[in-house]
């Protein structure tokens, strides 16, 4: 189901959703819901060494991420709060462990992408709250690595160019898939900042949309790698000799 009141701001790192964010639900007189960058244990670890830290980063996101869903959908149900303007939903999360676990070095290996997975659909499928609108914003990644060293986050400076390809390349695989569950999309490039009235406007037109909802579609799993020829067991010298003797 949708929860009325609640948008999603989509896009790459570096494009410009928490300063979006907040000046959207300013104008929409809603409630913004940032990402707990500096809280976040795993983030420079992460980035410091993407194979050791991968998995336990997901896991931490996905876990704060829903928390925060389920206390703000909790809210907008009860009527505390007319709405939110979220950077990045947790319906994104999904991205990154896909990218990380189709990465050419498997920095989250298959069996761990399962289980995140597993873990994902035990939480976050029960709930089955998507936003009212997402906003997709579009820009090229050479254009968000630009901005990623403007504003200096140390962290962040051992991001790469290809790193932030695939990630788009995702993004957009993952637009697409929100699309065909029928989740209202309002794509924006995103190159030139634009006004903030502009963004307010368009977010009332589509929100007018119908929506043509189904369903979410489970992420596929990857299957474990079996050996295509099991060995036999050997019989032991002993036995061998012992059933030639019968």
């Amino acid at each position: 189901m949708f929860a009325e009141g609640y948008i999603g701001i989509a896009g790459t790192i570096g494009v410009g959703k928490s300063t979006l964010t907040t000046d959207l639900a300013r104008a929409l007189n809603f409630e913004p819901i940032l990402e707990e960058v500096d809280g976040n244990p795993y983030l420079e670890k992460f980035y410091g060494d993407m194979k050791a830290y991968g998995t336990m980063m997901q896991v931490w996101l996905l876990n704060h991420r829903f928390r925060q869903h389920r206390e703000f959908v909790t809210r907008i149900s009860l009527g505390k709060i007319r709405g939110v303007v979220q950077d990045r939903t947790i319906w994104e999360d999904t991205i990154f462990a896909r990218m990380l676990n189709r990465h050419p070095e498997k920095i989250i290996s298959d069996i761990d992408y399962n289980t995140y997975l597993d873990l994902f659909d035990n939480m976050v499928l029960r709930e089955l709250v998507f936003p009212q609108l997402m906003i997709y914003l579009d820009c090229s990644p050479e254009t968000a690595i630009k901005r990623i060293h403007a504003r200096g986050r140390v962290m962040e400076q051992t991001i790469t160019l290809e790193y932030l390809r695939h990630l788009k390349e995702n993004y957009e695989a993952f637009v697409a898939e929100m699309e065909h569950a029928g989740v209202r999309i309002l794509r924006i490039g995103w190159e030139e900042f634009r006004p903030i009235s502009e963004v307010a406007r368009l977010v009332h037109e589509y929100s007018l949309k119908p929506s043509s909802f189904t369903k979410w579609v489970r992420p596929l799993r990857r299957a474990p790698k079996m050996d295509p020829k099991p060995k036999l067991l050997e019989t032991p010298p002993a036995a061998a000799a012992s059933q030639a003797a019968v």
